[in-house]
């Protein structure tokens, strides 16, 4: 008779491991003697705008096979592509540069405007109320003076 206190049998076949996910790009390598002639290719590839992950890949499986003409090409092509960004960025920022400095001037100017137009809408306001006063001060004088009129002509005259 059979063990009932034996375990259940199993699969002969050995557990695989699942695979973990550790980065989203593969590990790509380029052969060591390829990357000690040309040791700015790799970056080259990795960096570039215009390649694709898929193209990416693809000029990594093909490195091994591709002549050293082949490569001097695609590094040519490569540093020549980012040679052109670099100065279209350069390009780019002093445009920028220019932009920022013209609209900070036109500010200053802006600022400088509305500083004016306010003194001098302060100046109008101070003359205007310069002006008030005057005339109040005049029509007091006046007022004194047709007092001291009517109080002279109340006056007798001893002639």
């Amino acid at each position: 008779m059979a063990n009932s206190n034996q375990n259940p049998p199993t699969d002969s076949k050995p557990q695989k491991a699942k695979p973990q996910k550790t980065d989203s790009k593969p590990k790509r390598q380029i052969p060591p003697a390829i990357l000690k002639k040309y040791p700015d290719l790799q970056t080259l590839i990795d960096t570039t705008e215009s390649m694709t992950e898929e193209e990416r890949n693809y000029w990594y499986q093909i490195l091994p096979i591709m002549t050293d003409e082949q490569i001097q090409k695609l590094l040519g092509i490569l540093t020549h592509e980012k040679e052109q960004l670099s100065k279209l960025d350069a390009e780019y920022e002093a445009e920028l540069e220019k932009l920022n400095e013209k609209h900070l001037l036109e500010w200053k100017e802006h600022e400088a405007r509305e500083k004016r137009e306010k003194l001098h809408a302060a100046e109008h306001q101070a003359n205007a109320e310069e002006k008030n006063t005057e005339e109040a001060l005049l029509a007091q004088l006046n007022n004194l003076d047709s007092d001291n009129n009517d109080r002279n002509s109340n006056i007798p005259t001893n002639a």
